[in-house]
């Protein structure tokens, strides 16, 4: 993909509104305390170099805000990781996009990523696609089907199913689980947690209930190949449900016993071998069911030695 002068894209405009919490603080320590990834020192700087505004003008950085304000962060151009720049169809027509998202590549712009992302490699495809939108998300490193509303009713179509939960979605791990049951239902709830300067998703006894359908599909020595089917949606459900099952995703950098961070890795390594195989949906204009499925390129290295029953 072509970022632009010498590999950099155009860099960046993250707005937010100044809630009720926010209120009162000067718009250096609004930065510093919401957004720690950069210290205080970074944040005067792009203050002072008019890189910060504050309904559309430039700010200071003792500035008082109130709830309300609207905050623009210009982010300056920026040399963004390499990431995969293709993707294959599964499904289209007028209203519906469904692609087959390979691993690494990000979803939505965040982080160090904002032109090399699924999203942008959609709409620029093709015209029909330029108003696409992803009706729901899978993890950086997780791979499979995603689907894109690319119409108004297709996206308010897509968005109502998923909020309904009959937006059907049926994942493949390849996971440390010698001793799983043949099914069971995790249930550990899910909430934000302290992760280095950044906050993350895991387990948690006072998080959000969360619900993941697991049935194990064929045992190999200390390994196994589950289907999960997310019944609620929290961010990294399926990595944090396996891990505190005792079942961590082969290669998953983060999430280990108890479904907690076992190591100081950014969110969003991948190496983990998580895969959107099937999806269905209710087609937004004609009414009829659509069943849609994906082969990982990981499942031919995975043994044939023992189905389970």
């Amino acid at each position: 993909m072509d970022d632009g002068m010498n590999g950099f894209n155009s860099g960046f405009v993250y707005r937010t509104t100044v809630d009720a919490a926010g209120a009162g603080s000067s718009v250096l320590a609004f930065h510093v305390a919401r957004y720690r990834h950069s210290g205080e020192r970074a944040w005067r700087a792009a203050i002072d170099a008019g890189r910060v505004l504050v309904n559309g003008r430039r700010a200071e950085p003792e500035q008082q805000l109130a709830a309300g304000d609207a905050l623009e962060f210009h982010r300056a151009p920026w040399r963004e990781p390499d990431a995969p720049e293709s993707f294959d169809v599964a499904f289209e027509d007028d209203d519906v996009l469904v692609v087959v998202k390979p691993a690494n590549l990000q979803v939505l712009p965040a982080g160090p990523f904002s032109s090399r992302t699924l999203l942008e490699l959609v709409r620029r495809s093709d015209s029909s696609r330029a108003e696409a939108a992803p009706a729901h998300r899978l993890g950086r490193g997780t791979s499979g089907l995603i689907a894109f509303g690319k119409t108004a009713l297709g996206r308010s179509a897509l968005a109502r199913q998923l909020r309904e939960l009959t937006l059907g979605k049926t994942y493949l791990a390849w996971v440390e689980g010698a001793r799983l049951p043949p099914s069971f239902a995790a249930r550990q709830p899910i909430t934000r947690v302290p992760h280095g300067p950044l906050t993350i998703h895991a387990a948690a006894a006072h998080g959000r209930p969360s619900w993941t359908r697991v049935r194990v599909l064929r045992r190999a020595g200390e390994r196994a190949l589950v289907a999960a089917q997310p019944i609620t949606g929290r961010p990294d459900q399926i990595r944090i449900h396996l891990a505190a099952a005792g079942a961590p995703i082969v290669g998953d950098p983060l999430f280990g016993p108890g479904g907690v961070p076992k190591s100081d890795v950014p969110p969003g390594t991948g190496g983990y071998l998580l895969h959107a195989a099937a999806l269905s949906f209710t087609h937004p204009r004609s009414g009829a069911r659509v069943r849609l499925k994906s082969s990982p390129d990981w499942l031919v290295g995975v043994p044939q030695s023992r189905v389970a029953s």
